[in-house]
């Protein structure tokens, strides 16, 4: 005989279950709006509100045509915004709009899950793009409200609050959190967390030049250029220098890397020769760095770099720079020697850190001729327009434009200026005087936490300074800012600002109040150590924790610390879920008379064996009247919920309970 198997019947969605799925949507897509096209949350908002109408019976489901139209017109969108080069963020685009125009397809229970598995697929995305602490966090509140999403679809129907699925579901993560930290502990790395291909965005950052007002601009901005770490005790402020670029060539305003300096910028660490010209004489300091993404391959390292990792390569001018662009967030560690020298100048090196325009300038050409004869040596010089600078210039966010010869409108008729007026009136003074002489730039100090001692460099400590080469001594350093400000070198660029420029300066969330800056170091501090522990676990971290618990890392041992770790976890659940069990046993109206039983006891109440809770409930008035009110309405709701199966009565019963008082 054979059986007709009956179609089964698809449940329609409640209205509770479509408020569900409009607000795990919007917190799982509303962090991905930063990166995907604009419009794409206006195509949200529109499906969203399309769906509504069809829930309230106004709009029909759309048709196959319609549908169609909707999916070309959004893939064209995405061509005209994205491009055709397969990134990342187009990726994240495409999945975004697909769980968006889903919605008009969502009929029921089906439907429901499969849009719940997309936003798994969506909260991923959001782990690999935004990898900071906050949004570790944010990213686990969304995945409670995915799971508590799954739970109210299989709720009887009712009013039930929030809690009765935020709760359990809370549970299971809970649960599942220390299998994820084992296996996080001992899966293969293929290497650091943000080795994942991540989205491509505009940097606020140096650049591979320096003319007039181009770090007034980074001023404004305090985003993060990196953080560093030390393992020793940190040095002073005024050595904080964290060396990033070297310019030698001048065009007669701008200022940038001379065709040699980009030749030989990718000579390795593997080149001895390379550090024969570097003389190491002490004051050492190791520190790690956590370079954010800049999309440019120069790094920071205070001068002179003594060790550093592999993947990075030195150059002549001691400087570090990764073999590419920093495309993701970078870590390594560095050992320098504060006290050092360099011995070396070659022929190519003396030409090109002599290096003038033919024309331009010509104040400044014969001034620096007339006081090097004056003085008659390279340091009295140098003293004598380090005065010049003290006695006459004025350090000013906002100096006012120069003409065509800038660096004699600027020594001789402004005097007002910014850190790059003066390394690069300085630098061109002194080979104007015939002695070699460069532009550096980097950054100079930069916030320290009172927490843990850590270094928060921002865009708007970027700086620029000068190195001379004097015979016998190598290239020494020099900073002609601290010679009109010498509260930017020793307290910050705040403190040797005017209120007026202060104004401009961009400040971090908080540093004007006491308490909200020491809240904001505490979480720099948990921001640092996230970063340290686990976005940068990478296999030499992986390597060196297993080693200190297993000893010798074999297959073999890591097999069983898996299998003796994640068993014991697993008889433990299963003990805790068992003692569980036995009171779920009881039904719900049980386990809240229960409750309700457990407050009447600490007043000396005890119901009786066989005992109903309303011949309970006359007992308890009858020593106590004053309960005849609160006590009956509770025992109502107790009858109407489990004899009547009043949901609205439950509710109000465990509301009730929860504030009753004896």
């Amino acid at each position: 005989m054979i059986f007709n198997k009956r179609p089964v019947q698809e449940q329609s969605l409640s209205r509770e279950s479509l408020a569900w799925l409009f607000a795990v949507q919007i917190f799982i897509i509303a962090p991905h709006f930063a990166t995907v096209p604009a419009w794409i949350a206006l195509v949200w908002g529109a499906v969203a509100f399309w769906r509504w109408k069809i829930f309230q019976g106004a709009w029909n489901y759309p048709t196959k045509l319609k549908k169609t139209l909707l999916v070309f017109v959004c893939c064209i969108g995405l061509a005209l915004s994205m491009g055709t080069s397969f990134r990342f963020e187009s990726m994240v685009s495409l999945l975004v709009i697909s769980f968006s125009l889903k919605l008009l397809e969502l009929k029921n229970k089906k439907d429901f899950i499969l849009l719940i598995f997309i936003a798994f697929f969506i909260l991923a995305a959001q782990f690999i793009e935004f990898n900071y602490f906050a949004a570790a966090l944010y990213g686990f509140v969304c995945l409670l409200l995915l799971c508590a999403a799954l739970m109210q679809l299989y709720k009887k129907p009712g009013r039930h609050s929030i809690w009765q699925y935020i709760y359990p579901s809370m549970v299971i993560l809970l649960q599942a959190i220390p299998f994820m930290i084992i296996l996080f502990v001992v899966i293969p790395r293929i290497g650091s967390f943000w080795a994942v291909p991540s989205p491509i965005h505009a940097k606020t950052g140096m650049s591979n030049s320096m003319s007039p007002g181009d770090f007034t601009e980074l001023m404004e901005s305090d985003e993060l250029a990196f953080r560093v770490s030390f393992l020793n005790a940190v040095p002073a402020r005024e050595k904080l220098y964290w060396r990033s670029l070297v310019f030698s060539f001048f065009d007669g305003r701008m200022w940038s890397q001379s065709r040699e300096q980009k030749t030989e910028n990718y000579f390795n660490q593997a080149s001895k020769n390379l550090l024969s010209h570097v003389q190491y004489k002490g004051d050492r300091v190791e520190y790690d760095v956590i370079a954010e993404a800049s999309m440019k391959p120069w790094l920071y390292a205070l001068a002179a770099p003594e060790t550093w990792p592999q993947n990075i390569a030195f150059a002549r001018d001691m400087r570090l720079q990764a073999f590419g662009p920093v495309v993701e967030r970078m870590n390594y560690h560095v050992v320098s020697s504060l006290d050092y020298q360099l011995n070396e100048l070659n022929a190519a090196e003396l030409k090109q850190n002599l290096q003038l325009p033919k024309n331009g300038n010509p104040q400044t050409r014969a001034r620096a001729k007339e006081w090097l004869a004056e003085t008659g040596s390279t340091d009295k010089l140098i003293e004598k327009l380090f005065n010049y600078y003290h006695q006459s210039f004025f350090y000013t966010l906002k100096p006012p434009p120069l003409g065509v010869d800038v660096v004699d409108d600027f020594l001789w008729n402004s005097r007002q200026g910014f850190c790059e007026h003066f390394s690069s009136s300085f630098v061109y003074f002194m080979r104007a005087a015939n002695i070699p002489a460069r532009v550096v730039v980097g950054y100079q100090g930069g916030d320290i936490n009172s927490v843990n001692t850590s270094i928060t460099v921002r865009q708007r400590d970027a700086h620029a300074w000068a190195e001379v080469w004097i015979e016998g001594r190598g290239w020494v350093t020099y900073d002609p800012t601290a010679a009109v400000a010498p509260e930017r070198v020793k307290k910050g660029i705040e403190q040797s600002l005017s209120a007026t420029d202060r104004e401009l300066l961009a400040k971090p969330f908080g540093s004007s109040v006491t308490l909200l800056l020491r809240i904001r170091e505490q979480w720099d501090a948990i921001n640092l150590k996230w970063t340290l522990w686990v976005m940068n676990y990478d296999p030499s971290s992986q390597a060196s924790l297993l080693e200190r618990f297993l000893g010798n890392v074999s297959p073999m041992r890591v097999a069983i610390f898996v299998v003796v770790s994640g068993g014991g976890l697993s008889v433990l659940l299963f003990a805790l879920l068992m003692l569980r069990s036995r009171k779920q046993d009881l039904p719900q109206t049980t386990l809240v008379y229960f409750q309700l039983c457990k407050k009447l006891k600490a007043a000396g109440f005890i119901p009786f064996p066989n005992e109903t809770p309303r011949a309970f409930a006359n007992r308890v008035i009858a020593s106590k009247p004053e309960l005849a009110v609160t006590l009956g309405h509770l025992i109502d709701l107790y009858e109407r919920w489990t004899y009547g199966e009043d949901n609205q009565a439950e509710v109000q019963l465990r509301s009730g309970i929860r504030h009753f008082k004896v």
